[in-house]
């Protein structure tokens, strides 16, 4: 079914020296799996017939095709290859220094429309997020390039572990890794979309300058291709990776509500941002709620290096994911709150049925359209009897539909870290989900002081 379905889109075809090709080694990393997505537990198997041999191989072959379509209709051209990108980039240097200097004097209203682009693509209940969006370039110090080396842990006492319980931890943490890593490229894969949230707002952007639409495709099309054309991020220094990147966004949990900060160089970047800083909001619940945990799993899969790979494969997987979304989902523009609250369950389920539950989808499988079209009906029956006990008083069942709670912040190496004195009775779902039931002013001192170490 995997097979079938991903090879709908033909394979790059190199046959002609003139077409474009992914960067050696990028190409090399795909075959060998040796890249932060490779051979994911999620990643359904495939038959291997002589076009691809694994299934990021297929998905890096529609995704690298799918970067050079946006760049042949952003510049008219029939071929793309390397002479031509010569003079694409001097096109996009020039796009850019004309793109900055019509911004430069719209910035207030380019970054209003930045938050409501994304307030009403994503269905946001006014209320829920405030924003803090800002068109500059961010400082990106301090940012976690790899993975974290991992410190050795004093014992807390001379007994020593039970291998099988060190096995049920080793085993537990691989999951959680697995799991997150496939989080951060729907993350990433969903954000990357919202480059090109651009064409939504047309009307208004024709309004400041008829010449921005096209300046952002011009630009935003290169910036794709470059990811696959340029060597890999594991081999450059960490400068060389700050000034690639144009935007940088992190979450404020100490307001009420919480604010979404975003920076970025310019609008489709900013766009990106906010959109990725939601994201990352809605995603908290599929860290594990045991804050330690949480970090440690974290300090080994939120990284640049990980980032630039969930951006160069996670447009794709997103597709899938989204595929898997029943139709009546999909055709009814008020089902955006729907599909918020979808997201949050599956992200929200164990790691072992969640991975699962990914395979089924990534491989097309009936059985995956079906688990997510009964996750939705759920959804649709409970919003209605909450609907049903507002209108009556009355308490048919027990609300069990969550809000927007929590949140990573993967490039500036937030991390949860535990109370000096932990609680069995303090948890970050709980007091969470007392936030989405009743407010920030609903929690205890003890509740707000755990919620700010986090």
């Amino acid at each position: 079914m995997a097979k079938n379905k991903l090879n709908e889109a033909p394979p790059i075809d190199y046959s002609d020296d003139r077409n474009l090709r992914m960067s050696p080694d990028i190409e090399a990393k795909l075959k060998s799996q040796e890249h932060p997505l490779g051979g994911h537990k999620a990643f359904p198997d495939i038959d291997q017939d002589g076009k691809a041999d694994n299934f990021e191989e297929l998905i890096a072959t529609k995704r690298f095709q799918d970067v050079i379509d946006k760049i042949k209709s952003s510049t008219g051209l029939e071929i793309v290859d390397q002479q031509s990108m010569m003079q694409i980039q001097g096109q996009m240097m020039q796009a850019v220094q004309r793109m900055m200097q019509i911004e430069s004097s719209n910035i207030p209203e380019l970054e209003e429309l930045a938050v409501k682009v994304v307030k009403d693509q994503m269905s946001l209940p006014e209320g829920d997020l405030q924003f803090d969006a800002k068109i500059e370039k961010p400082d990106f110090s301090g940012m976690q390039m790899k993975p974290k080396e991992k410190k050795k842990k004093e014992p807390e006492s001379e007994q020593p572990e039970n291998d099988d319980d060190v096995q049920a931890r080793m085993d537990k943490l691989d999951l959680e890794k697995q799991k997150r890593r496939f989080v951060n490229s729907l993350i990433s894969g969903s954000s990357k979309k919202a480059h090109y949230m651009y064409h939504m707002v047309s009307t208004e952007l024709d309004a400041i300058n008829p010449d921005l639409v096209g300046l952002y495709s011009l630009v935003m099309s290169v910036n794709d291709i470059m990811y696959w054309i340029m060597p890999d991020m594991d081999g450059m220094s960490a400068g060389g990776a700050e000034q690639s990147m144009a935007g940088k966004e992190e979450l404020d949990l100490s307001t009420d509500p919480p604010t979404i900060k975003a920076k970025g160089m310019f609008f489709p970047v900013l766009v990106h941002e906010l959109w990725k800083g939601v994201m990352e909001y809605m995603s908290a619940h599929g860290l594990p709620s045991d804050p330690e945990f949480a970090a440690e799993v974290m300090d080994e899969t939120d990284n640049i290096s990980g980032e630039i790979w969930d951006l160069r494969l996670g447009p794709v997987i997103w597709e899938k994911f989204t595929e898997s979304y029943p139709e009546s989902l999909l055709d009814n523009e008020d089902m955006g709150r729907i599909k918020n609250y979808l997201y949050y369950n599956i992200v929200s389920m164990e790691a072992k049925p969640f991975l699962d539950l990914a395979k089924q989808i990534l491989s097309g499988s009936q059985k995956g359209k079906d688990i997510v079209e009964k996750i939705v009906n759920d959804i649709i029956q409970q919003l209605k009897d909450e609907d049903w006990e507002d209108a009556s008083g009355e308490t048919k069942s027990e609300p069990d539909i969550p809000g927007f709670e929590g949140t990573k912040d993967a490039l500036d190496d937030i991390t949860i870290r535990p109370t000096n004195e932990p609680s069995q009775d303090l948890d970050m779902d709980t007091i969470l989900d007392k936030i989405n039931k009743s407010g920030m002013e609903s929690l205890t001192k003890a509740e707000k002081d755990f919620l700010y170490s986090l």
